[in-house]
């Protein structure tokens, strides 16, 4: 039975599981005010027993579940477990140690968009430049009809692809950094395809193979990438913003379960 038939997102108490940064221990820089305290320090002992598959993913990626650490901020300040980051323009990363396979998820928190995007402008993550290039890409999808054209599971339009293309290159550069293979489930297995790539770096919504509210999880295939996620079509209603070192696997379980088959637009630089 696969995973996402079980009951696992009552498991969310603190893990979102993203699963292990094989090549490279850096993470987004962290301004100077950030100071981790005992209290917003949670340990995989405090919670539930991860099942067999998500364990043997980590492992996989050299990571001993039993030694993962999440910290959590708000605004910049050591806060205690966030249970629900739905709304609060979450922002999470990994590092990982392979001396003696621990890891640390640091999952940041805002309570408003001008926090939220203050942040990437201290840490160089152009999360101004991405708000602008959504609402550039929605004005051009609501001026030329192409909203009904989407949620109707119609093609677009050339025009529109080559626009999104070009809008890319304005706000981010030619091309992005890397490879993405989407899977259907929270584990990496079954149907997969890689979706990204650095000529595909923007989807709108996922017009391939009907992956429109179906990825459980996704492999990267890059050195470092930043990456967006929406719940609906054009880049609206953020979902949350992820990084990631090397070949690694993002799994939406544990506290990222509320993004498991919701995922209809993405953006990765």
């Amino acid at each position: 039975m696969k995973l996402r038939n079980m009951t696992i997102l009552g498991l969310s108490a603190g893990l979102f599981l993203l699963s292990g940064c094989r090549d490279n221990n850096e993470q987004f820089e962290e301004p100077v005010t950030e100071k981790t305290t005992a209290s917003n320090k949670i340990t995989t002992s405090d919670l539930p027993p991860a099942p067999p598959e998500i364990r043997e993913e980590f492992a996989q990626d050299g990571i001993n579940i039993d030694k993962v650490r999440v910290d959590y901020f708000s605004d910049g300040q050591p806060a205690d477990m966030i249970a629900d980051l739905e709304g609060k323009f979450p922002v999470a990363s990994l590092v990982k140690n392979p001396v003696d396979q621990s890891a640390v998820i640091t999952v940041r928190t805002f309570t408003s968009e001008e926090r939220y995007l203050t942040y990437g402008d201290q840490n160089n993550l152009k999360f101004r430049e991405t708000k602008a290039f959504n609402e550039t890409i929605q004005k051009y999808a609501e001026v030329n009809g192409l909203v009904p054209m989407a949620e109707a599971g119609e093609q677009l339009p050339d025009s529109y692809y080559a626009f999104e293309k070009q809008q890319y290159q304005t706000f981010f550069g030619a091309f992005s950094p890397g490879w993405l293979r989407v899977y259907d489930d929270i584990i990496p297995y079954g149907s997969n395809k890689y979706v990204m790539s650095p000529f595909v770096p923007t989807l709108g919504f996922w017009f391939f193979d009907n992956w429109n509210n179906k990825i459980g999880c996704y492999k990267r295939q890059h050195l470092y990438m930043v990456e967006h996620l929406y719940d609906k079509k054009f880049f609206k209603k953020h979902l949350v913003t992820l990084s990631g070192w090397g070949t690694s696997t993002v799994i939406f379980w544990g506290i990222l379960g509320y993004c498991n088959n919701k995922v209809e637009s993405m953006k990765l630089y």
